[in-house]
């Protein structure tokens, strides 16, 4: 799409607009990379994969639990 000035105000009142939008998307960005680094810091990797960890250990173990309480009773 195609726009046409009619004066050269116009058109530098554009590129004023373009410079700000490119200035907010440069800071968008770098808030972006920020908040990605932070996420992938060792600690909230770790405590990311608390919650993972506990949901699949923890029937893993009361499983392998229940299996040797059964069977001791069977050896009673």
């Amino acid at each position: 799409m195609t726009r046409r000035f009619n004066s050269f105000e116009e058109i530098d009142e554009q590129l004023k607009i373009l410079a700000l939008k490119r200035e907010i998307d440069k800071e968008c960005a770098k808030l972006r990379v920020n908040d990605i680094k932070t996420h992938l810091y060792p600690i909230n990797l770790i405590r990311g994969a608390d919650g993972v960890l506990t949901r699949v250990m923890v029937p893993y173990v009361l499983t392998r639990l229940m299996k040797k309480i059964k069977s001791r009773k069977e050896d009673d």
